[in-house]
Formats: structure tokens, sequence, C-alpha cells
């Protein structure tokens, strides 16, 4: 979920936890379109959802209408009342937690990895040492072979922000994010 605003990223999730599923094909934002529908008697185009979500390529400023529609189909009045019960809630504060990991400080040089995230991206990384990791096989990823990055730790269930890729050829690209609509899901051992 692309927003910064930590409102609107904690309604997106809700919206996910109360339609049962974590939004990721254009064939879920058409079905919770439908649900909303249904439950709420007001309309949200897909497409609307999908800029929402980050799943297009555009950067929206949401309408509040559209917000306070995604707050009553999760059980509040409006954006406003969802904002204010938010306020004392865990769910905008900082937390610790508690996911699988791997961390860059507990591996030798050669070690290997496999990463993959939604839809279908997948990634056999190799450890170089100093936190740099360079790719040794990629499928369907925009990281390819002979490119390395910097990272301490990847986690499971959480994007792989970067500050960007050295290329093969020695050109660096802008900040990279893998696995931006729900994390890495898969994090092993190669």
């Amino acid at each position: 979920m692309p927003n910064q605003i930590p409102e609107i990223t904690s309604l997106l999730e809700a919206v996910e936890r109360k339609y049962g599923r974590k939004v990721n094909t254009s064939t879920d934002f058409e079905s919770l379109s439908v649900v909303i529908e249904r439950e709420t008697g007001e309309y949200i185009s897909s497409s609307t959802l999908k800029r929402l979500w980050g799943y297009v390529h555009l950067k929206p400023v949401p309408r509040i209408t559209t917000l306070d529609l995604l707050c009553r189909f999760i059980g509040y009045p409006s954006f406003a009342e969802y904002r204010n019960a938010l306020k004392n809630s865990r769910e905008v504060s900082s937390d610790f937690f508690s996911t699988p990991f791997v961390s860059a400080s507990e591996l030798a040089p050669g070690d290997k990895l496999l990463i993959g995230w939604a839809p279908n991206r997948l990634v056999k990384l190799e450890f170089i040492g100093d936190g740099t990791w360079r790719v040794l096989e990629s499928a369907n990823a925009k990281l390819l072979p002979g490119d390395s990055f910097q990272a301490a730790q990847l986690l499971l269930g959480y994007p792989l922000v970067l500050d960007g890729i050295t290329r093969a050829d020695g050109s660096v690209t802008p900040s990279y994010i893998a696995g931006k609509n729900g994390g890495l899901t898969l994090l092993e051992k190669a």
C-alpha cells in the first residue's frame, strides 16, 4: 500500500481485514468494489480502489468522500471519526513486532538466499559481505543477474526497500522497492 499517511494505510488494511483477504489482483479490486456496494449501497469503482492501493502507478490524493465510503464499509461514519478512533490505537503508533527475517550480520560471504513477492517474482541472491547482496538469478523481477545492492535485513511480509541497485555495468538505479503490495512472500536460504 503506497500511502505515506499512516491513517490511510491503516484504513486500507482495515478494509482488507473486513474483506477477508489481501487485495492484490485486478479481480480482487473488482470483487471488493461489488462487496462494498452490496454492504453500503454506495458505488466505488475498481479503478479508484486500484489507485488507492497503488496497484496502478499513480500517486493519488484520495478524496475525502472516497475515504468516508471506505470507513462506512468498516463500520465508522466518516474518515474523521476513524482518525479520532486511531488516536489511542496502537495501529499508527510505534510498536515491537516479530517476523521471520534474515540479517546480514549473521551471514557469511557466499551464503545464498531465495526471495519472492507478488505477483510471481523470484530472485536468488548471494551474500557478498558488508551488507551487500548480488543477484544470481531472477524471474519476472526488475532485479537482474549481476545486480548488487545493500540491505542489512530482509523481512518476510515487509517490502524490501533499497536506496538503489548497482547494475552489472556499474550504473546505479533510483531507489527501488520489491514487494510493495504485501511485502516479501518468500524468504529462505537456498
